[in-house]
């Protein structure tokens, strides 16, 4: 019988400064404080992912993690972040998404402790994000149990509040997971700031459908 050829893995270093770019753009946007949140890229059967409890001022290349689909390391000398079993999680059961980007803002935390979901209210939001918005059930940081009810509520979604934590968005591509994280930041605090004032009005769900479908199918450019 033939062996099995095994792939070399070789570090692409342009994916880990690309993390290290949207790092700091995330930190930039006040998305996240001090050394919280995480960002990871798949490429072919490896995950690029930021370190554990490490700056993101202090970030180089040789820093990124790298991990195959069940979470061994493959490269770094520094553990991945706790969230992994999130980042894979979500990649074994969407095969659209190549980057994920876990942040902590403020509103998106708020309807975190707040809220069960955030219904159709703005184009845009319905577009990039989804239909409906939901918040996950909460469980502790960096489970399993964390990883499948934040993957149960995303759905086909590109965003999810996690309960009493934060949010995670995700895409194509790290830009578009960095925009779906601003989107469902500015989303968040629409949403809450209109509670105050009452009356909040909501797209028509057939409304909302077409929208969404027009965003994935030839609105968002590839």
């Amino acid at each position: 019988m033939a062996k099995r050829k095994v792939e070399k893995f070789s570090f692409d270093y342009d994916i880990a400064a690309s993390i290290i770019d949207y790092a700091r753009k995330v930190s930039e946007e006040g998305l996240t404080k001090g050394t919280w949140g995480n960002i990871s890229v798949r490429d072919g059967g490896y995950i690029y992912i930021t370190p554990s409890g490490f700056p993101y001022d202090k970030l180089t290349p040789k820093h990124i993690t790298v991990v195959d689909s069940k979470g061994n390391k493959v490269y770094g000398e520094l553990a991945p972040s706790s969230e992994l079993p999130l980042h894979i999680e979500i990649y074994d059961k969407r095969a659209d998404v190549h980057a994920v980007i876990h942040t902590h803002p403020i509103y998106s935390t708020i309807v975190s402790i707040t809220l069960q979901e955030i219904p159709p209210i703005v184009e845009d939001a319905v577009m990039i994000l989804g239909e409906r918005l939901f918040v996950s059930e909460y469980a502790l940081p960096g489970t399993k149990e964390l990883a499948k009810n934040a993957v149960k509520s995303l759905g086909d979604n590109h965003c999810v509040f996690l309960k009493n934590h934060g949010l995670v968005a995700v895409g194509e591509n790290l830009h578009e997971a960095f925009v779906a994280t601003l989107v469902a930041e500015k989303t968040a605090q629409i949403y809450i700031e209109a509670l105050k004032i009452g009356n909040v009005s909501v797209l028509p769900s057939e409304h909302a459908r077409v929208l969404r479908e027009k965003y994935l199918k030839s609105y968002r450019q590839k």
